[in-house]
């Protein structure tokens, strides 16, 4: 297994140490779990997150074209 070295504070190491001991493992598996968490953060991202690039690129047409009742007259049929 490749080594890594890390420089962290005192206060972020000491996090890591009291993590370590509460769930009696190796600081080395607080730190292998911390990167398995972000990395599945980044996987659930949001519909919106998915799609905000092409959010607002559309200019003009009705802002209510979802809600009003006389642009749905049709819809789904």
């Amino acid at each position: 297994m490749p080594i890594m070295t890390v420089r962290l504070t005192r206060q972020e190491s000491a996090r890591v140490a009291r993590l370590a001991k509460k769930k009696r493992v190796t600081r080395s598996a607080v730190v292998r779990e911390g990167l398995a968490a972000l990395e599945e953060a980044e996987d659930r991202r949001s519909a919106f997150d998915v799609w905000s690039s092409a959010v607002g690129v559309v200019r003009g047409g009705p802002r209510d074209l979802g809600t009003n009742p006389k642009h749905l007259k049709g819809y789904g049929r």
